[in-house]
């Protein structure tokens, strides 16, 4: 499977936004979607969902389904969002005992899926695990002293080769309804730093375009928290995942549920065949793409690069396959050329 590309660095795609099983289990279809998906060039691997297993349906299945070359990178948001619904003092910035407790018990479950997930494949295969700083920090429910003591507790644990980083959400703002609401930026960065000063351990942390757009109502708050984070020396990785200002067939306005890019124009290089799978009301665009990875560098000094994106809600296989091969078209196209 392709691992580098003269068209630059490769991505890691977040399929499971796109997936068939989003509309029930059928392990044939969701088999040639994953199998489509790791084709494409351009693809270093997957962006892998742990809600406690690996794979929401069929672990075991998902596990013989990966070709040994790939490499991944697993994200504990959908879990940590299930565990939140359950008890809202869930989390690793928690200031409840008990919630941080539970939320470090739960790494500890995804570090060990890390470990599985390497004996399957006979190797180190997992380059990130992305972590979150749950809860929504309402009423002093959370606190980068919280995060940062986490942290330095995680920072002992055998990671099976995968780096710890924390990845970004929408942090709570005054007067608006948040998609996650947890900690701002500035308070993640804190916590990331005093831990890795007291461990020195190499903590980074995540941008993902689209939280980081919900919580400011900016386009150009993607691109500021890249720049912020790599300032400091922890940026560790960027998704690009798509939102937008007004509803569309995804969700409502400013949800976080990775928004198709919107399709190029004006620039022939910049171009796909639009079939309805892109969104005109997108907020990502391809010379936004271009600014935020032109901000991050190089990934061989900040971190991978991801691609979240959700197909239109009664997609069949193919057209889930091409709405990744589409994203992944605009965002290798817009791609700063490496120097």
């Amino acid at each position: 499977m392709p691992l580098t590309s003269p068209k630059g660095d490769p991505y890691f795609i977040g399929a499971y936004a796109a997936a068939p099983s989003l509309l029930g289990w059928d392990p044939v279809a969701e088999g040639k979607f994953l199998a489509s998906v790791l084709a494409l060039d351009g693809v270093a691997g997957l962006e892998i969902p742990f809600t406690g297993k690996l794979h929401k349906e069929d672990e075991s299945w998902f596990l013989k389904q990966l070709p040994e070359a790939a490499r991944f990178v697993v994200t504990t948001i959908p879990g940590t969002m299930v565990r939140l619904q359950a008890d809202p003092g869930f989390g690793l910035a928690s200031t409840s005992a008990s919630g941080r407790r539970s939320a470090l018990d739960f790494v500890q479950d995804a570090l060990e899926s890390v470990k599985r997930l390497n004996r399957q494949v006979g190797r180190p295969a997992v380059a990130a695990l992305e972590l979150h700083a749950a809860p929504t920090a309402i009423e002093d429910a959370a606190s980068a002293a919280a995060l940062e003591a986490s942290l330095t507790e995680l920072a002992g644990q055998d990671t099976g080769g995968a780096r710890l980083v924390l990845e970004h959400c929408d942090a709570l703002m005054p007067g608006q309804a948040p998609a996650k609401g947890f900690l701002s930026l500035e308070a993640e960065a804190e916590a990331v730093q005093w831990a890795r000063e007291a461990t020195g351990h190499s903590f980074g942390m995540v941008v993902n375009w689209g939280r980081s757009v919900i919580e400011q109502r900016r386009p150009e708050a993607g691109r500021e928290h890249i720049t912020y984070l790599r300032d400091r020396g922890i940026l560790g990785g960027v998704v690009l995942s798509g939102c937008s200002s007004i509803d569309t067939k995804y969700g409502p306005a400013w949800a976080d549920v990775h928004v198709p890019p919107a399709a190029p124009s004006g620039d022939p290089s910049l171009s796909v065949h639009p079939d309805g799978l892109l969104e005109p009301g997108s907020l990502l665009t391809a010379g936004r793409i271009q600014e935020c990875l032109r901000a991050a560098g190089s990934p061989r000094e900040t971190g991978f690069r991801a691609i979240k994106v959700a197909a239109p809600p009664q997609s069949n296989v193919e057209q889930r396959v091409a709405a990744v091969a589409q994203t992944l078209a605009i965002v290798r196209q817009a791609a700063p050329v490496p120097a």
